[in-house]
């Protein structure tokens, strides 16, 4: 489904964030491999794909979801095997933390910081088309 959307910039991607109402979706990040991020243009949440994971949240939450990822990533920078799964990262669903390899973070971060990029730079866009 978001190899179809990337290819149309906008499709009515069919995930329901209330009863009900059916959100369509920018693509802010796309890899097939590593995952997606979307943000839907009604109501402005941003849906986060990596790996079996899926998360939707809202913008403030993003930005403070990215900030906790860099947070960790510096604090376990020194471990040696990046392959092992051993980083445990809080969600924003109490009870729910993620286990990831260095690697994987290192690709986590990454895929959230050019999905802001690109947020943005769609940001500033907007600011100026709306003059």
């Amino acid at each position: 489904m978001v190899s179809e959307f990337v290819r149309d910039k906008r499709i009515n991607h069919g995930f329901l964030l209330k009863e009900k109402e059916v959100c369509c979706y920018k693509a802010l990040y796309h890899d097939d491999v590593i995952g997606y991020v979307v943000r839907c243009y009604e109501c402005e949440h941003i849906q986060i794909g990596f790996g079996n994971l899926m998360l939707t949240i809202n913008t403030n939450a993003f930005n403070s979801f990215r900030n906790l990822l860099k947070r960790i990533m510096h604090e376990h920078s020194a471990i040696e095997k990046e392959t092992i799964r051993c980083i445990a990262v809080p969600t924003p669903c109490e009870g729910i933390k993620l286990l990831l390899s260095l690697r994987e973070l290192k690709e986590f971060d990454n895929m959230l910081e050019e999905a802001d990029t690109e947020l943005q730079s769609s940001l500033l866009l907007k600011l100026f088309s709306d003059q």
